[in-house]
């Protein structure tokens, strides 16, 4: 029992004196990452009389140093930015919304373009228009049956991705009408069929990417964009090139994809009610927890859609507390970067 007893208040004396000497009054590591502009100039090393200090002499001495002034402020060592999880995998995806298919891939228009050539030519669809400008390809009236009673043809389109270095396929499916093209596809089961059959070919083809000269229009940019300035009205935002349905879906899925809990939305305002907690500040290794165990609050957030333009195909994203604090602009675009990183 004594033994025991010894043992413990050995193990806890040890255990004080190791923290005592790693950890400041505040029960973490001290950051050294300010002081180098604590650092000092010192007088010259003084020599005895008849000693050269020719060897001591600086050779590349730093211009203005004796004149140099420490900047105001504190250094803040920014976090790195999270990997987006859907982004840079190799993945072919089947998009839907109302209804609406469509497939996203890895790759620029530019690389899908050939890939969707050769598909066209081993599904047997014939081509009979291809327009670079547009990245659209349509197909010549067929018979899927073989009865002479019904005929159909499709469209595809190439389009630029939210994200950046990805692309978006979009069909059309005509069946027995005229020379027009119809706004929607006249059967949403085919149009979603032809999607898989295409998708799943994409996706056994990944490794077969090309480059074509075709379908060139694509800056390879992507959709969303990080804008704004810390002296503006709204801070930081980000500007997303969509249209405001597809925005406003697209949104909410990042959203919760990123990490954030929807406590609420409203489509008639454009606003997500949001509750967000840093998990990784919050992973905290067993040491640390023996010593300091503390979590970061719950903060909560208002995620606002603003449509601008008269077309509805670009909207901003605004980010703010909900209770009408002020948002710190690190914190704010350390956020923004987030979701967009879940955005397609």
């Amino acid at each position: 029992m004594h033994s025991t007893v010894f043992r413990l208040m050995t193990v806890s004396l040890g255990l004080a004196v190791l923290s005592g000497c790693m950890f400041g009054d505040t029960g973490s590591f001290r950051d050294r990452g300010d002081d180098y502009r604590k650092a000092k100039l010192t007088a010259p090393l003084e020599l005895p009389p008849g000693v050269s200090s020719a060897a001591l002499d600086d050779k590349y001495v730093v211009p203005g140093l004796q004149t140099h002034t420490v900047l105001p402020g504190t250094f803040e060592l920014q976090r790195p930015e999270p990997l987006a999880k859907n982004v840079g995998t190799a993945e072919v995806k089947i998009q839907t919304l109302e209804g609406k298919s469509w497939i996203l891939l890895d790759g620029d228009p530019n690389q899908v373009w050939p890939r969707m050539r050769v598909f066209l030519a081993r599904a047997g669809l014939k081509v009979a228009s291809a327009n670079a400008a547009t990245s659209t390809i349509e197909t010549e009236w067929r018979d899927p049956n073989g009865e002479g009673t019904t005929r159909e043809r499709f469209r595809f389109r190439l389009d630029q991705g939210v994200q950046k270095g990805t692309s978006e396929i979009h069909m059309l499916t005509q069946i027995n009408g005229s020379e027009e093209w119809p706004a929607v596809s006249d059967s949403l089961e085919r149009e979603s069929q032809m999607v898989r059959v295409v998708a799943q070919y994409l996706a056994d083809s990944e490794g077969e990417a090309s480059v074509s000269m075709l379908a060139q229009r694509s800056d390879g940019k992507g959709k969303i964009f990080l804008e704004g300035t810390e002296d503006g009205a709204d801070g930081r935002y980000l500007r997303l090139q969509l249209q405001e349905d597809r925005a406003w879906a697209a949104l909410g899925l990042a959203l919760t994809k990123a990490g954030f809990e929807i406590e609420d939305d409203s489509r008639e305002v454009n606003k997500y009610w949001l509750t967000y907690r840093d998990t990784e500040a919050d992973e905290m290794g067993w040491f640390t927890k023996l010593f300091s165990a503390r979590r970061q609050n719950l903060s909560r957030y208002v995620v606002e859609l603003r449509p601008v333009g008269d077309s509805g195909a670009e909207s901003l994203i605004l980010l703010n507390y909900q209770k009408g604090r002020r948002l710190e602009e690190t914190e704010r675009e350390n956020l923004l970067k987030r979701i967009m990183g879940y955005m397609y």
